[in-house]
């Protein structure tokens, strides 16, 4: 386990400040108002006819001639549940891989950000295949040189994705904040002290499938808005849209925590003991040392996918998470 220490901003040492404050005041997009940015809209390779949007900036050498030296690699950036490529996390890792020389591509999931309404099917924690889909256009058309950066439910995604050894080879990959059991953060976040954060997901999940954009009967619509709980909402909808027989099947098959052993990549997972959102007994029960292959940061305070510090030379916006994670990146591509 690396040590790395993260200190709290003053007065925003809470674990929901740590969590909300981004969500409140996120950093500007300077990836789509001072350098290149395309959309790209990508179809999905399970023959469902979906499609994926995606954010590119191209190395800023390649778009600007005095800007950093292209280092030769990418970084794909997927987000968390019910954000998009505009969330705070991937704007300012984004910004920081950018000045360091890399290309950046932001993945939206199915139906987030720019890309709602473009699938009939809605994403889920497990979602291998669209990862695929994405590597597989970036070895194409940039390079076969990359990293992988999920945060959230998507740092779930992508634990699962490097513990089944797929075909696509990235040099190294984060994991922020990942829920690494799903069926015991479900528990958790249906509890009474994930109420706050249940309330929140659960009313934006069923605004997507009331507004009609799913493959799914007005009746199964009517039950799925009936779910007072993540358990039931996955069981009425996350499930069977995914082709999974029940929850349970999903939450077994998807979880990441079962597929750590086999991670042959060089990664990093980053989880503050205070998360608000995913449970850190989990991560206490993990014996993270058996996995030779994979880093890993526990910080005492920082939220869920927070980490909000005091300026400093070395986090000029207090935000400690893009230099912990790029420095991982730029130690394992030297």
């Amino acid at each position: 386990m690396v040590e790395k220490r993260f200190t709290p901003r003053r007065f925003l040492e809470g674990k929901h400040l740590q969590t909300v404050y981004n969500v409140l005041f996120p950093p500007d997009n300077s990836l789509a108002e001072e350098y290149f940015n395309e959309a790209i809209v990508l179809p999905t390779i399970d023959g469902t006819e979906d499609h994926l949007w995606l954010e590119h900036n191209p190395p800023l050498s390649l778009s600007k001639n005095k800007e950093a030296k292209w280092n030769g690699h990418y970084i794909i950036l997927i987000h968390g549940m019910e954000g998009s490529s505009e969330s705070h996390y991937m704007v300012s890792v984004g910004k920081e891989a950018l000045l360091r020389g890399y290309g950046v591509i932001r993945m939206n999931l199915r139906n987030c950000g720019k890309g709602l309404g473009l699938a009939r099917k809605p994403y889920n924690a497990g979602q291998s295949e669209d990862l695929d889909a994405v590597l597989s256009y970036v070895e194409r058309y940039y390079t076969k040189k990359y990293v992988v950066s999920g945060f959230s439910l998507s740092a779930n995604l992508v634990l699962k994705y490097f513990g089944e050894n797929r075909k696509f080879k990235a040099r190294a990959f984060s994991a922020t904040s990942p829920p690494l059991d799903l069926r015991r953060s479900c528990d958790f976040i249906d509890s009474r002290a994930g109420l706050f954060y249940r309330t929140h997901f659960l009313t934006t999940m069923k605004e997507k499938v009331e507004s009609g954009i799913y493959d799914i009967s007005r009746s199964a619509i009517e039950k799925v808005l009936k779910s007072k709980t993540f358990f039931d909402f996955d069981e009425f909808f996350t499930a069977p849209m995914s082709g999974y027989k029940n929850v349970l099947e999903y939450y077994n098959i998807c979880s990441s925590s079962r597929y750590l052993s086999n991670i042959k990549t060089p990664g990093l997972v980053i989880h503050a003991d205070d998360d608000p959102v995913v449970p850190s007994e989990v991560w206490r029960e993990i014996d993270w040392q058996k996995f030779q292959n994979i880093e890993t940061i526990l910080t005492e305070k920082g939220g869920h996918v927070g980490f909000i510090s005091d300026s400093t030379s070395d986090y000029p916006d207090g935000r400690w998470l893009p230099k912990m994670i790029m420095d991982f990146f730029d130690r394992k591509l030297s």
